[in-house]
């Protein structure tokens, strides 16, 4: 079986590889002229998905783990979230590099047209050459082709009109600082909440002299601007990194054709992370092939991953509808509830904390002041 994979980023890699150790070889397209550049992420994964890809990579991709994060607001008084071990900060072209290592990668190569041929799919690439494919997987981004190919051809019934996808943009900065990094451990990460911005601002020390900033949001340079001359950081930036985030529940595979990590919408909705949802999906994508069952690609990611992203979508909707009054009482809740935030937060299901939260009468009742008109429709989705 020939088998395309269409972008080579850590989760286009990472299924390449465990289609290899499963027997399989694949072809990898990607369009840039290097693996792991240009960076697309802020580059955290947590501890329990970095034991998952270890034997895969080295120790250089690793700049730190993280124990503490610390929430700033407007509103309250900063407090900290600490959880040993929660998280990791990696070199991401380091990580992307590992990834890539023994795999058939074709660099410098980007797609422009893709065809089906009787059973098979031509795909042409803008400098001139043809692949043919048994099995095409996009991994191709936020901004996919192959994902676009997908959804035009899709063979169920029914209409995909009203398939949609919520785009976000995001940017970090990477900052060589002047003087030593701002007060704060090489084992912690600064967020930074207020009522302009629907996500966050994120600080990431990557050692004494470098530091990470980044923002989601469709301003994000003035923001990014503004934030480092109001915290007197002052350096000179070394990479801008931009960044798409689609969020969405849509079709992923179709006729031989499978959608993988940022392509598939595999985002987290509160955060906009990718890489779990998406190195985990690719575990399941493998496993299907292997199996001869492609065709439960679809409906296995989603059972182990939809619900989270069904109530990040909707939780998301609720916060960003909120007032200035209404998340200062939504950070008051946090606060006055840490203790609890730190026993049960997961960095890669959200939804945990926010489940266990609403069994507390309580924390239930101080939510209920605030969210009733949503409560019932967030607590429906993993309370029966």
């Amino acid at each position: 079986m020939r088998i395309l994979i269409v972008g080579a980023g850590p989760v286009g890699c990472y299924t390449a590889q465990l289609l290899k150790e499963r027997g399989y070889h694949s072809v990898l397209l990607e369009e840039h002229a290097s693996l792991g550049k240009p960076v697309h992420c802020a580059g955290i994964i947590s501890s329990d998905l970095l034991t998952i890809l270890q034997p895969l990579i080295s120790d250089g991709a690793v700049k730190s783990i993280i124990n503490e994060f610390s929430i700033n607001t407007p509103w309250e008084g900063e407090f900290s979230i600490c959880k040993s071990g929660v998280a990791a900060v990696l070199d991401r072209e380091k990580f992307d590099s590992d990834l890539g290592k023994g795999l058939d990668v074709h660099l410098g190569e980007r797609i422009c047209s893709i065809e089906k041929n009787n059973n098979r799919y031509k795909v042409r690439t803008e400098q001139g050459k043809e692949y043919e494919a048994d099995l095409l997987i996009g991994a191709d981004g936020a901004g996919s082709m192959v994902r676009k190919f997908l959804l035009q051809n899709y063979g169920k019934k029914g209409s995909i009109a009203n398939i949609g996808i919520n785009y976000y943009t995001g940017m970090q900065y990477r900052i060589r600082l002047h003087n030593s990094a701002p007060e704060m451990a090489q084992d912690s990460i600064k967020v930074f909440f207020n009522s302009d911005i629907h996500f966050f601002i994120w600080m990431i020390k990557e050692d004494s002299y470098i530091i990470r900033i980044g923002v989601i949001h469709n301003q994000n340079k003035d923001i990014l601007d503004n934030f480092t001359r109001k915290e007197g950081i002052k350096g000179k930036i070394i990479d801008i990194i931009p960044g798409r985030i689609p969020l969405g529940l849509l079709p992923t595979y179709n006729n031989q054709i499978a959608l993988v990590g940022d392509a598939a919408c595999q985002v987290k909705p509160l955060t906009g992370g990718g890489l779990s949802f998406g190195l985990q999906s690719a575990r399941i994508l493998a496993d299907c092939i292997r199996e001869g069952k492609l065709e439960q690609y679809d409906s296995r990611w989603k059972k182990k991953f939809g619900p989270e992203i069904r109530f990040g979508m909707k939780a998301r909707k609720i916060y960003e509808n909120l007032n200035y009054e209404q998340r200062r009482e939504v950070f008051k809740i946090f606060r006055k509830n840490s203790d609890f935030i730190e026993m049960m937060v997961d960095y890669d299901h959200h939804s945990k904390l926010f489940r266990e939260a609403f069994r507390k009468p309580q924390i239930l009742l101080d939510a209920g002041k605030l969210f009733s008109f949503y409560l019932e429709d967030l607590v429906s989705e993993f309370i029966s």
